[in-house]
């Protein structure tokens, strides 16, 4: 458990000093401790204090990259056209108060994955989205067809992804989604060659 928590430190203490600009010996001076204290803490060879860990918080949640985490969620929770966002593991973050209805689904759950919720056929195309770099930082976006099984039938839908970078370097997913007639699903599946079309950031010139 120890180390678990020392390897997320290590990474939290780096995007901290990124985010701001910040040497390690110019966090230290912050801290009022050694620069090798926030070596040692990097490389994941120590714990910071406590009392450390907490000023370290309220210097993220000062950073205002923190507050366009924040507002990417609350721009999905607002909007009027059915978006989710997603971390990878295809775990829910938010969605529009639109998306179950887009999807003809009673109810998801934030905090749970998409995966086991649709069919094996929907965790497949899943799998092969997150497979195809979205959550990497490779790609600029990508378009997914889905076809998810209900209780009501087959559903399709089109997705148009996005990537977000957090403030401490995790990558969410931006995803906004329509409704598609099985005659549209097919189109778009010959048109795009496939279920999914991935477009590199070094594709955008």
């Amino acid at each position: 458990m120890e180390r678990l928590q020392q390897t997320g430190w290590a990474g939290m203490i780096i995007n901290l000093r990124r985010s701001q600009g910040l040497s390690q010996r110019a966090l230290a001076n912050l801290l009022e401790v050694d620069q090798t204290s926030v070596s040692r803490w990097e490389r994941g060879a120590g714990l910071p204090s406590a009392k450390l860990r907490r000023r370290m918080r309220d210097m993220m949640r000062q950073n205002p990259a923190n507050k366009l985490d924040t507002l990417a969620k609350l721009r999905v929770q607002m909007s009027d056209w059915p978006s989710t966002l997603l971390r990878q593991g295809a775990i829910l973050l938010e969605m529009s108060r639109r998306v179950p209805a887009e999807v003809s689904v009673e109810k998801l759950l934030k905090g749970k994955s998409l995966y086991g919720q649709f069919g094996e056929e929907a965790d497949e195309q899943v799998f092969a989205w997150e497979r195809s770099g979205i959550f990497s930082g490779e790609l600029a976006m990508t378009v997914s067809l889905n076809r998810i099984v209900t209780t009501s039938g087959p559903v399709y839908f089109r997705g148009m992804d996005t990537p977000h970078i957090c403030s401490g370097g995790e990558i969410w997913c931006l995803c906004e989604i329509r409704r598609l007639s099985e005659d549209e699903y097919e189109t778009s599946l010959r048109q795009m060659g496939g279920a999914l079309m991935s477009i590199p950031f070094d594709e955008l010139g």
